[in-house]
Parts: C-alpha cells; structure tokens; sequence
C-alpha cells in the first residue's frame, strides 16, 4: 500500500477506541490549554479517515471474495517472522521498515497480509490461454539456483584498486580449483553480506532478474562447476558457481510454474489490479453512510488506478 497509509490500521484502532472514551478527556495538558479526545480524534479522521476506511473496506471485500483467507494469514504471519529472524531481531526489522514508511512490524504485517489477498485476487480472476502460455514458454527458462563470492569494487574506484580486486577473485578461483570450501570462502571473502552468511547462495532467480554478465556466466555452467574467470558487473568481480538449473521438460510439465510466472507479471500492471478490486469493491455494493468519508471509494469509480499502486510496496 502506498507508505502514507502503512500505518492507518493502527489509526483505525485508535478511532475505535474514541468510542469507549470520555470525549472531553485530554489526550495531552498544557498551560496553553489541553486537547480534548474529540479534538484529537476528529483531527484524525478529517487527515486519514478516509485513506483508513478505504482500506478496511477493501481487506474486507478482498476476504469476502478470498478461498481461504486464514491460510494467507498464516502466510503472512510467517513471512515477516522469517524476516524478523533473517534480520535478527524485531527491532532491526523495524529500523529497516522505517525507511520506507512503516510505523511498526505489525503495520508491515497488515500490508503482507493486504498483499496476498489482492494477489489471490487477480489469481482468481484471471486466465490465461494456450496462445499464450505457449508463446511464454518458448522463450522461457528454467530458474537456477546459484553461489557466488562478490569482490566488491566501488564506481569511482581507481585502476590500481579494480586489479587488487580481480586479482584477489582469481586467487580464490584458484583456491577452489585446488579443492578450497566454495561456502567457508563466501563467508570468508564475500562482500555480498546477505548472502555471504549462506555460502553466497542466491536464487532460484530468472535470467530476467540479474544483471546481464552475472546471468549469462551463470547459466552458461554446467551444474557443479565454477567461473574459469572472475565476472566483472557493476557491482565487483563474481566468482559463481551453479547450483542447480532443473530442465526445461515440456510445457504439459510446466505449465504450472508459467503461469505462476505470467500472473506475477499480470501483478506488476497497475491497471489490472485496479480492475479486479474495482470489479469486487462494486460487487459489494459499499455504502457509505458517513458524509465526512464520502469519498473514501472515490478511486474506485473512476479509471484511474491511484488505490492499486499501494499494493507494490513489498512484493510478496
């Protein structure tokens, strides 16, 4: 969701509780004079009323529409416990969620969960054809699965410290040809710390997904054996290894994955997105009963797809 609106089920929550308050309790005193819970809450509602209500309503016409909106539930619970382990921590998660917008884990939890309800969605409502399937698959490969060790070099690294680079790369390939641990040497020399701590594993990724030089080496490996030469990106010098690249078995085989894949492309197009959540927001028939949130739904009812940008925020 868009990052002005990461936090707004907490806001909800806050609105909530107005109700089973004392309106003229003071939310803060001062000498200046005290604000009131019905000044604090109507201030509320006249600055995020309606981006709050506008996503209430749609998680609640997203669950309506959902097959089993307790499992995506649990998905979304596990994925950002996942990440607050990978981060190591709630805290350090939070640090990192900071930046783009988030108020809390549980905020960001709400989006996860937000996330993979618009996707099941589009999931439900889209199909594809053979024409198309086919015509994906043609051009389709397998994802691999990878590791590397990353010599990092800077952009405005000089000459003298490019060829420190390099040559170090080409020592630590010369190490694993003389039977040297490809995992303890990751660990040991990458500079690619998030995946350093693995063994430098990265994947499975599309070619689409990395850079071109990283790609192609890659998937220019057999299974098993390394880079002869470092691979020079933007980012540094790489010494990859392939892990693993399935075959490519036919498309009766695949056809599965393929469209896994196309409806992950179908996701990146705002305007489609708009359509399926526009479609069941006016299915639902959504009425409004509050003047002050009238135009909560506004971007539903018209053709401009401001509301789906929001779901982009995490990818899930």
């Amino acid at each position: 969701m868009k990052k002005t609106m990461m936090g707004m089920l907490a806001v909800a929550s806050t609105l909530a509780l107005a109700a089973c308050s004392n309106n003229q309790s003071a939310v803060a005193t001062s000498k200046a004079g005290n604000v009131t819970q019905e000044e604090f809450y109507k201030a509320l509602k006249t600055t995020s009323g309606e981006q709050t209500l506008q996503r209430l309503v749609l998680q609640k016409v997203l669950e309506n529409d959902a097959k089993d909106k307790k499992a995506l539930e649990e998905e979304a619970k596990t994925e950002v416990a996942n990440q607050v382990k990978q981060y190591g921590g709630e805290d350090a998660l939070k640090a990192v969620l900071a930046r783009s917008g988030f108020t809390s884990v549980d905020a960001y939890r709400d989006t996860v969960y937000l996330n993979k309800l618009i996707t099941a969605a589009v999931k439900k409502a889209t199909t594809f054809s053979d024409e198309e399937v086919q015509k994906y698959y043609d051009s389709w490969e397998p994802r691999a699965t990878a590791q590397h060790i990353l010599i990092g070099v800077a952009q405005n690294a000089s000459d003298e410290e490019k060829a420190e680079a390099k040559k170090k790369a080409e020592d630590l390939i010369k190490q694993l040809k003389d039977g040297a641990d490809f995992d303890t040497l990751a660990k040991e020399n990458s500079t690619d710390k998030s995946s350093a701590e693995n063994g430098g594993k990265i994947g499975p990724f599309r070619r689409s997904e990395m850079v071109k030089e990283f790609a192609d080496a890659a998937y220019g490996l057999k299974v098993g054996s390394i880079t002869e030469e470092p691979v020079l990106t933007q980012y540094g010098y790489h010494i990859i290894k392939l892990v693993d690249k399935p075959e490519k078995g036919s498309l009766s085989d695949v056809r599965s994955t393929l469209e896994d894949e196309l409806l992950a492309e179908k996701l990146k197009d705002t305007a489609t997105i708009h359509s399926v959540v526009s479609s069941l927001v006016k299915d639902a028939d959504v009425k409004i009963t509050d003047d002050t949130l009238k135009n909560a739904l506004k971007d539903f009812s018209d053709n401009t797809p401001n509301v789906t940008e929001q779901s982009q925020t995490t990818g899930n």
